[in-house]
């Protein structure tokens, strides 16, 4: 019964979006809207479904979880860097600069971008004044220096020094002398102007480096990492990530209460005398592909366990009780998921296969139990899909995914039934 189906990774089962399976067509059925951004983002693993993958592998698959995923031992990553504080300890003792970049700092990043002729005040300072020192050579500053140039001029020098002046400035013609005072206020005059358009404040820095793509935040963690590694040539630091390479390689790690936790689970889900029988035989995640022959979609489904007896989906919840799960089966569209799978595994053997579920809490006692679709449930979650499937066959049709209100209406709303009393008129 099985020659139809296939052994993929859950990366191959989600990399074709055409191919539907029961999940997004519980998209459909919130909104077309819905379905097609979750159809366009790529699904990160959160804690909460890693740790469903971990339930699965225990219970179905107990050597490859074995295989792949490992117990964290908290004293071997004693000493680690680990928090972004440790990564900045190891910086300081290493003299590695990890913050806002001072005035300096940010000025020589700016220096290095080149082809723009950045301008920095105190640079163009310090160029004119070198440039003052040197015009300043030879300037007429004292009585003696003026009356030294008057005698080489022939002009009394028994005037008063403002008069000198005067009389030096209107016979030297061939502007052979120059007085101090008019080459400071020439220079001074010159480097205001030089000074239009240089970079002066820290403000002013951080405006270019923005226009210039130069950083001016604190390094990230993976860059202050790869500095660290870099300056640390006698390793006196390990990272907490290298250590557990070192010691799982590219094992799943989970801490021991996790593990001691999907152990209770497995035992519970074992204890159970018909979940042991149903888990007895049978293969894991198996997928099968199908053609919808109503709308020609193409559809997948992936049951977490299948035998020739059934079709067995593994849960974990809050609460498994018979009332506590109908509750999550009416929440996440379990009954969505039990019909699909119970049309697309007939799909690939011919065989009409009673659905079930088994329930394990996921907190202690970590309670188990086993539900069989009733065909009410199904004959519902057949409906639910197969609208679901017409409403996606109308979308791609029109190339149009609305959302609630696609005709922007108004509608009455009221509180939802269980939250409804009567009123005395």
């Amino acid at each position: 019964m099985y020659k139809n189906f296939h052994k993929i990774s859950n990366d191959e089962y989600h990399a074709n979006k055409e191919t539907i399976g029961h999940s997004s067509l519980v998209k459909m059925l919130k909104s077309p809207a819905h379905f097609a951004e979750y159809m366009m983002t790529s699904h990160v693993q959160t804690p909460a479904k890693a740790m469903g993958s971990a339930i699965h592998a225990v219970i179905l698959e107990p050597e490859e979880f074995a295989k792949n995923y490992a117990v964290v031992d908290e004293e071997l990553l004693t000493g680690t860097v680990q928090s972004f504080d440790d990564y900045k300890a190891a910086a300081d003792k290493l003299g590695i600069s990890y913050g806002v970049p001072t005035k300096d700092e940010l000025k020589l990043a700016l220096k290095a971008v080149e082809g723009f002729g950045l301008a920095f005040r105190d640079d163009v300072a310090a160029e004119m004044a070198a440039l003052t020192q040197n015009a300043l050579i030879g300037a007429l500053q004292s009585l003696d220096d003026y009356r030294a140039a008057a005698t080489a001029l022939g002009i009394d020098v028994k005037l008063k020094k403002e008069e000198l002046k005067a009389a030096i400035t209107a016979a030297d013609v061939n502007f052979q002398y120059r007085f101090k005072e008019d080459v400071q206020a020439e220079m001074a005059a010159l480097t205001q102007q030089r000074f239009v358009g240089t970079l002066q404040s820290l403000d002013d820095y951080k405006g270019a480096a923005a226009s210039f793509g130069v950083r001016t935040e604190v390094l990230t963690k993976d860059e202050l990492k790869a500095a660290i590694r870099a300056a640390d040539v006698n390793s006196e630091f390990r990272f907490k990530e290298d250590v557990y390479s070192g010691l799982y390689g590219d094992k799943i790690i989970l801490k021991q209460e996790d593990v001691d936790a999907l152990r209770a689970m497995h035992s519970n889900v074992l204890q159970h005398k018909a979940a042991k029988k149903f888990l007895s035989s049978g293969k894991a995640e198996l997928s099968a592909f199908w053609t919808d022959p109503n709308t020609g979609i193409q559809c997948k489904c992936k049951p977490d366990w299948l035998n020739p007896d059934g079709i067995y989906d593994v849960k974990s919840c809050r609460d498994a009780s018979a009332e506590g799960f109908a509750k999550a089966i009416s929440t996440y569209g379990y009954d969505i998921e039990a019909a699909f799978y119970t049309d697309g595994v007939k799909a690939a053997t011919g065989l009409t296969l009673p659905f079930y579920f088994i329930a394990t809490e996921n907190t202690a006692p970590f309670s188990a139990a086993v539900y069989r679709a009733s065909d009410a449930m199904l004959v519902t979650g057949r409906k639910k899909y197969r609208a679901a499937l017409e409403l996606l066959q109308w979308c791609r049709e029109k190339g149009q995914y609305p959302s609630y209100q696609p005709f922007g209406d108004v509608e009455t709303i009221d509180l939802p039934k269980w939250d409804q009393f009567d009123v005395d008129e």
